[in-house]
């Protein structure tokens, strides 16, 4: 059945590893410095009331100035070497990934490839389904009824590939039920996902956002293929570009 969920395995590697151990860090280290803050206020508080002769001896007391100057700075210092090495390697990361840029229109989808030598591959996908066929009011089922479309989505499998987002007039969201993939596409703002399939077939996705009257009329279909397979349809679409610019 078309609408039984398929397991798409996403890239974990050591680096998303270590992006999801840095951010819980982060958090970690938050809720902490917000529990030190909130004990050292109330621990002030209590010296002053029972010390009244001495109130500022809390203020000049040097293991308090470590733990609250020392220790945080060290802290900040760390967080700056880590955030830095994190952009590092995904400046890297996006350099030997598939970047695919997706621009969405009422109501269409725009697919560019943005390497080197994809950079002439750029097409438009619309609902293939006939006007008549939307508008036929028989009871006969079609599984792919208003799911149809005239250019796929080619993708290979087992590469890392990043989609870079954005709409062209309203708000859109790409949604493929199948693998739990839902992004927004808003205007004037690139939003970039990462994804990564070892599995071929073609999975079904539709704009999930109410962007006009025709917004069940615009669907997508991605396609997972092989490499040798996806570099025969490279040079395919390289070569019909060049016809079509002669003719």
């Amino acid at each position: 059945m078309i609408f039984k969920k398929i397991k798409l395995i996403y890239p974990i590697n050591n680096f998303f590893i270590f992006i999801h151990k840095f951010n819980i860090f982060l958090f970690l280290f938050f809720i902490l410095f917000y529990l030190y803050f909130f004990v050292f206020f109330i621990l002030f508080f209590l010296y002053n009331y029972f010390l009244k002769n001495n109130k500022f001896y809390f203020l000049k007391n040097f293991l308090f100035e470590f733990f609250w100057i020392i220790i945080p700075f060290y802290f900040v210092l760390l967080f700056f070497f880590l955030s830095i090495f994190l952009l590092l390697k995904i400046k890297k990361l996006q350099n030997n990934c598939l970047n695919i840029k997706i621009i969405s229109y009422q109501w269409k989808w725009y697919f560019v490839y943005l390497d080197d030598f994809n950079k002439n591959i750029n097409y438009f996908s619309i609902l293939s389904t006939c006007l008549f066929k939307i508008f036929n009011l028989s009871n006969n089922f079609n599984i792919f009824y208003l799911r149809s479309v005239d250019n796929n989505l080619i993708l290979p499998i087992n590469t890392l590939i990043r989609l870079i987002l954005i709409s062209n007039d309203v708000i859109h969201s790409l949604y493929i039920p199948s693998i739990s993939l839902k992004q927004d596409l808003i205007p004037s703002f690139l939003k970039n996902f990462y994804f990564k399939s070892n599995r071929f077939g073609k999975y079904f996705g539709f704009c999930s956002e109410l962007c006009g009257k025709n917004h069940s009329y615009m669907p997508f279909v991605v396609n997972f293929i092989s490499n040798n397979s996806y570099k025969k349809w490279k040079i395919s679409m390289f070569l019909k570009k060049i016809l079509i610019l002669n003719f």
